[in-house]
């Protein structure tokens, strides 16, 4: 375990990931598939820690968003079957070939890089990505899709492993646009079935999908935010499966003190204390993730009650007003989001007062706030990145 010297840390619960992964488990088909997807840090929870969680429970392989993140697994251990779901440069193949990471082609480049291959070299797995109205990575026209997909085929040394496109807006309660990127997808797919061309994975859902519309998710669902407990969003069908959040953000009163009447708080003085407030410094700050854009906004929890952030949010630090709170004390927990004692202070209010989605709350939690991992209570691993890069 990593030590780590300022009392800011983020929570993760391995009891509630397990608990999630199972929860999808249960509600979807016996014979679906499930990629855990740990791209950007496993949504800031710890891609190497979770990776193996979710193998351990399961999970018949592992997403990421580019090479590096793929690497990063793989040298931690990690030999479970990886896709890199964006894009992969042409000169990135032999790396992919070397530590058997299977890449998305949709590009004529990267799909003639492959053909270039010798004979004597090894064989490499790539799945094919159909944009059906995304329109962000992948092939958007049926015909040339199909074409793409044969000439990757025809290809010696390579294994067309799977196809797999992207819902846009399964995440709302009309799924119209969604039935229709299904409709579109399942032509290019179709095409091969009739053809007696089968490939190992095909897969169409995410999150969102796997909640409400499994049935167009094919045989593997990539489970991304859900997995950590969070919604896509609150159209999602939230009581057919029941998600506990992993992650909690804590920290810990590092100053208190009571300010005389009209004293400013942090930078420009925007707060005004009334005489005999106390006022709590905590150690955690914008640098950390705790957005600068909360200033005004925020609330934290401690001791069991809700109180405001007061002041401008520093970089490595911020102020809470303990007016509603009594008796507490340097190095009280204080819980920026998460729950504690019973109260629930959810990622999803920060990502309303900030105007997005509670994926960006998670994932912009900084590589310097160590990572505690819990398991029945107990401290299982603790990550310090800081303390890593030393070595």
């Amino acid at each position: 375990m990593d030590a780590f010297y300022r009392p800011t840390w983020v929570e993760i619960s391995l009891d509630a990931l397990r608990h999630n992964l199972r929860a999808f488990r249960d509600s979807l088909p016996a014979e679906m598939k499930i990629m855990a997807v740990v791209k950007a840090d496993a949504y800031g929870h710890g891609a190497v820690q979770i990776a193996r969680e979710c193998m351990a429970e399961g999970a018949s392989y592992l997403a990421v968003a580019f090479m590096d993140e793929a690497l990063e697994l793989r040298r931690a251990g990690i030999e479970a079957p990886i896709l890199v779901l964006g894009y992969t440069p042409a000169e990135a193949v032999p790396l992919a070939v070397k530590y058997s990471i299977t890449i998305n082609v949709y590009s004529m480049d990267v799909l003639e890089a492959l053909a270039k291959r010798g004979p004597e070299e090894p064989s490499v797995k790539i799945h094919i990505k159909v944009d059906s109205g995304m329109g962000r990575l992948g092939l958007n026209r049926t015909e040339d899709a199909i074409a793409f997909i044969e000439r990757a085929l025809s290809l010696p040394g390579v294994e067309v492993e799977g196809l797999f496109t992207h819902y846009a807006c399964a995440d709302e309660a009309d799924k119209s646009y969604t039935r229709e990127q299904y409709s579109k997808f399942e032509r290019v797919a179709g095409h091969f079935r009739e053809k007696g061309i089968s490939f190992t994975y095909v897969h169409a859902g995410n999150t969102a999908t796997a909640i409400d519309t499994p049935e167009i998710s094919y045989n593997m669902v990539r489970l991304g935010i859900g997995m950590y407990g969070l919604y896509p969003s609150d159209e999602v069908d939230m009581e057919r499966v029941k998600l506990r959040p992993v992650m909690s953000l804590k920290t810990r009163i590092v100053m208190l003190k009571s300010m005389e009447e009209g004293a400013g708080v942090s930078y420009g003085a925007l707060y005004h204390a009334s005489r005999g407030e106390e006022i709590a410094t905590l150690a955690v700050g914008y640098a950390d993730g705790f957005s600068r854009m909360l200033t005004g906004k925020a609330h934290a929890l401690v001791r069991g009650k809700r109180v405001p952030v007061v002041g401008r949010i520093c970089m490595d630090q911020c102020m809470i007003s303990l007016q509603d709170v009594s008796g507490a004390q340097l190095g009280d927990e204080v819980v920026m989001f998460g729950e504690q004692d019973g109260l629930v202070l959810p990622a999803e209010e920060l990502a309303e007062k900030l105007g997005t989605v509670n994926y960006e709350i998670v994932c912009m939690i900084s590589h310097r706030v160590p990572r505690v991992y819990m398991e029945a209570g107990d401290v299982k691993d603790t990550v310090n990145p800081l303390q890593h890069q030393l070595g």
